[in-house]
């Protein structure tokens, strides 16, 4: 047998690295890579297509069960498995992060956790990344002091870990006192990713616009392709959240779909490029069936006296989504003017209708002149 030839022990006693895809018949090995100095730590299992058994529940559990985490700077345990052999690894999982020091940078396990190991994530005071699956514990007070100290990546996977969007809010808005926050999310989230489809609507946005420090915003909408819309901001929602986000460099405020119901209208376009001054990316819902109208009264009308003027960008790209933006040849001049006027020189846009394709077709030969 192949163990017959391998050391007892640790086979890189000083290893502080591992990055380990996990086959079945790699499963009882599993001892031979686990240093006691390990830093970080990166398991994945399984490669798709590969079967989920008891036996192999069973040996993911014990190679959990076996880490040393205290010391750990970075901790991944992400696999590809059913929901219901997900969960029998829970108790296993929560164990390992609950062991998890005051060391630990990034955090990713795809799967859900125990109330103890998610309060004890609040508070590791060095944790700047985490990919979450679970929303709030049930039925526990959370401590809002010195929560999430340092937090600047945050990745909502699942419809509950979107739980966690309020209770950030609440904890960038006010420390325990009342008074405003001067550290945690408030200031130091950078990206905030959510993979689970929402309505996105005012009550959504109210606690992301707290996070004042925020420059990579991607939010899953459940719009349908049946023309069913999930977007329910309106223009003055679109210019608070702009005046909340001002270092916003790349916002995709859910994939822009065809319904075309939508109440923001290029109005919100201006908010979000002249208060997003480092904007390089937007993708955005705005009513297009007047676009070329629209777009020119906007930029006739007097501007108001605390807007600030348009700035000047290197180049933007804007993404149009399935918005069915249905303008004449005539009109796609006009048109792509206005999008430069607001946004400054245009590197793409992107959109699949025929109308988008003949903006991106013009903004392609201007460029090559």
């Amino acid at each position: 047998m192949l163990s017959a030839y391998l050391p007892n022990g640790v086979l890189c006693p000083g290893l502080r690295a591992l990055d380990w895809t996990i086959y079945p018949y790699s499963l009882p090995f599993y001892r031979l890579f686990l240093s006691p100095h390990l830093t970080h730590l990166s398991l994945f299992y399984p490669p798709f297509g590969v079967e989920v058994s008891d036996e192999v529940l069973s040996g993911l559990t014990s190679v959990i069960l076996a880490l040393e985490p205290l010391h750990l700077r970075s901790l991944s345990l992400r696999w590809h498995i059913p929901t219901e052999a997900s969960r029998r690894l829970e108790s296993a999982v929560s164990s390992a992060v609950l062991r998890c020091g005051p060391s630990l940078t990034t955090l990713s396990v795809s799967t859900s956790l125990l109330d103890a190991a998610a309060q004890h994530i609040t508070h590791l005071p060095k944790l700047t990344f985490w990919y979450a699956m679970n929303g709030l514990p049930k039925g526990s007070n959370f401590s809002l002091s010195n929560a999430f100290p340092q937090l600047e990546y945050l990745e909502l996977v699942t419809e509950e870990s979107l739980e966690w969007i309020p209770l950030l809010g609440a904890i960038a808005r006010h420390t325990p006192s009342g008074q405003p926050s001067s550290h945690g999310p408030g200031q130091s989230l950078i990206t905030l990713n959510s993979l689970a489809y929402v309505r996105i609507d005012a009550a959504f946005m109210s606690p992301i616009a707290e996070f004042h420090g925020l420059v990579h915003l991607t939010l899953g909408s459940s719009c349908s392709s049946t023309g069913g819309c999930a977007f329910n901001l309106t223009d003055d929602d679109m210019t608070r959240i702009a005046t909340g986000l001002p270092r916003l460099r790349h916002a995709r405020f859910g994939r822009v779909c065809s319904a075309n119901s939508c109440r923001t209208t290029v109005s919100s376009l201006v908010s979000l490029s002249t208060r997003c001054r480092e904007l390089g990316f937007l993708e955005v819902h705005f009513n297009t069936i007047n676009l070329r109208d629209d777009l020119e009264s906007v930029l006739a009308d007097p501007r108001p006296d605390n807007l600030p003027p348009f700035p000047e960008r290197g180049h933007f790209s804007l993404s149009l989504g399935d918005a069915p933006i249905s303008i004449t040849g005539e009109d796609v001049g006009p048109v792509l003017t206005g999008f430069i006027t607001i946004f400054g020189p245009l590197y793409q846009i992107y959109g699949r209708t025929d109308g988008q394709r003949g903006l991106s077709s013009r903004l392609s030969a201007m460029r090559a002149t």
